[in-house]
């Protein structure tokens, strides 16, 4: 049975397991902070307790940890185990955006899409996207998309808005599969030429990598 994993005959091995992450999280260890956030985030049932998740995310956030940030944010986010608080959920995406987190990255983005917790800002908006696109977050491909379809950046590059929703298509995007269509509609067999091209050395840099 999976170690770790309790009532599954492996309780003792996860208590073993417990006090080696408590030990290393009290010492200051930012990744068994961290993980001892997961664990009370994603406990089941009333072992479950965000409050304090969210403390062992903030002791690991404050250190510099990019998923700790990440997961301290979406709490700050929603309200969830602390008061909920769009600037300050801004502030751990913007810094774990700064590390390359491209979630992170892809919430900052919405946040200044939408003007939530940072003021309005489509430029900053498509910054955020096209840098999380580029590490091959689907969601950040169609947003990206989206945002250049809808003339964010002037007159819309169709040949780049097909591109980056033909990526985030074949990751299972289902808007993206839908508006495929209709953007290669308006394409010349030239353009569509250069944008199959354009995703086919996509993919090929991202096997390399």
């Amino acid at each position: 049975s999976p170690a770790g994993v309790p009532g599954r005959g492996s309780s003792r091995s996860y208590n073993v397991d417990m006090e080696r992450l408590l030990k290393a999280a009290a010492g200051g260890d930012a990744q068994a902070q961290y993980e001892l956030g997961l664990h009370h985030d994603n406990a089941e049932g009333e072992g479950r307790d965000p409050a304090e998740a969210a403390r062992w995310y903030r002791l690991a956030a404050d250190q510099g940890h990019a998923d700790a940030q990440l997961h301290l944010g979406l709490m700050c986010d929603t309200g969830e185990g602390v008061g909920r608080d769009e600037a300050e959920a801004a502030e751990w995406y913007r810094r774990a955006a700064d590390q390359g987190n491209a979630d992170a990255q892809v919430n900052l983005g919405l946040m200044h899409l939408n003007g939530t917790g940072v003021a309005k800002n489509e430029t900053a908006a498509l910054r955020c996207f096209r840098t999380a696109a580029h590490q091959g977050h689907p969601k950040a491909q169609f947003n990206l998309g989206a945002l250049l379809y809808n003339g964010a950046a002037g007159e819309p590059p169709l040949a780049e808005v097909y591109q980056w929703w033909t990526l985030a298509a074949l990751q299972g995007h289902p808007s993206a599969q839908q508006n495929l269509e209709a953007v290669a509609r308006r394409l010349s067999r030239e353009q569509l030429k250069a944008a199959q091209a354009a995703v086919a050395g996509v993919l090929r840099h991202q096997e390399k990598v």
